[in-house]
């Protein structure tokens, strides 16, 4: 016969099991990833610069101000004005992650603005009304934008992404809430001495993923996640402007890495929704569907496992209360 304790035993255990599958399918896209490889070819760090005064691997302009020692400042907290760094050399790897530190800050304390971008797009180092760059681009831009230019039902400053298809405008004047494909709402403006990070992944023709590091070190929060098919090799850039208002807007680091995928997601190319954009609205500041996190067979094969965990639960749990009964019913003819 089974002893009490012995069953009661391994509910923790069983339990811990189930808990450990649902954590696995908490950031789907780390799931998939085996290992990344830096690429220093659109990596940057500090002095930024050679004794030349260039980099081998990026362009920089407009109203771009190097600090070896500190940062590449797109803008000044200046009215008016327009900055840009690009990399040379597009991106050809199919599946990467890009952290990008950065920090936003002025002397303003109620009206600043306008906020900057980062690329990823077949044309380079045009400059623009968008963030400083072009308008009608073909590719990925993502807004970190501190100025409401129109009353929405989500606060500010807020980061949201857009898809350009080459023909379509962005929505100045509305702030773009028509062409989101996915945004948050989140505080990345004067920060203090916490780092202000940005960590974007796209795995091909699944998924693009956006988190943020705000307050704390390592504490990342899930901005976004939404299925989406970016064009080839695209450049990697960083613009930022100002208006009327203005701030300080400064990349301070870049680490591109090439990711390689676990062997189960590496020949499991899952067509994307027709509508991304219904689908991938998520995050911090603004009600949405929840995008599909466990991807083709992975996630029925994490469905089934929790599944099953519970019902074992549920089938130990039965058994120990029976077995304890039975030893107590002994007791009573002892």
């Amino acid at each position: 016969m089974i002893r009490p304790i012995t069953t009661l035993a391994l509910i923790p255990l069983l339990l811990s099991n189930v808990v450990c599958a649902a954590d696995s399918t908490e950031d789907s896209i780390a799931g998939m990833i085996e290992k990344t490889t830096p690429l220093r070819t659109h990596s940057l760090a500090a002095p930024y610069v050679d004794s030349d005064l260039q980099n081998r691997w990026w362009d920089f302009g407009g109203n771009a101000i190097i600090n070896t020692n500190k940062h590449v400042r797109l803008t000044q907290d200046k009215p008016s004005e327009k900055g840009w760094l690009w990399s040379r050399m597009p991106l050809s790897v199919a599946n990467w992650q890009i952290d990008v530190e950065f920090k936003v800050d002025g002397k303003a304390h109620n009206m600043f603005g306008d906020g900057f971008a980062i690329w990823l797009t077949k044309d380079r180092a045009k400059e623009g009304p968008v963030f400083g760059s072009v308008d009608y681009f073909t590719g990925l831009g993502i807004f970190f934008d501190t100025y409401a230019n129109s009353r929405h039902s989500y606060q500010w400053p807020r980061v949201t992404a857009m898809l350009g298809d080459g023909k379509t405008k962005y929505d100045h004047d509305h702030d773009n809430e028509a062409n989101e494909l996915a945004g948050c709402s989140e505080n990345f403006r004067r920060q203090g001495d916490t780092p202000t990070k940005a960590r974007l992944t796209y795995i091909k023709n699944k998924t693009l993923q956006l988190k943020l590091q705000t307050k704390y070190v390592n504490d990342w929060k899930l901005c976004f996640e939404t299925p989406v098919d970016l064009p080839e090799s695209p450049y990697i850039g960083f613009t930022a402007a100002t208006g009327d208002v203005s701030d300080n807007h400064d990349i301070v680091a870049v680490n591109t890495f090439s990711a390689t995928l676990r062997p189960q997601y590496r020949t499991d190319q899952v067509p994307l929704a027709a509508d991304a954009k219904s689908q991938g609205r998520s995050g911090m500041g603004r009600p949405s569907p929840k995008s599909s996190s466990g991807g083709g067979a992975a996630g029925w094969f994490m469905f089934i496992l929790k599944g099953i965990g519970i019902l074992a639960f549920i089938a130990f749990a039965i058994a120990a209360f029976r077995t304890y009964n039975a030893q107590k019913k002994q007791k009573r003819h002892w």
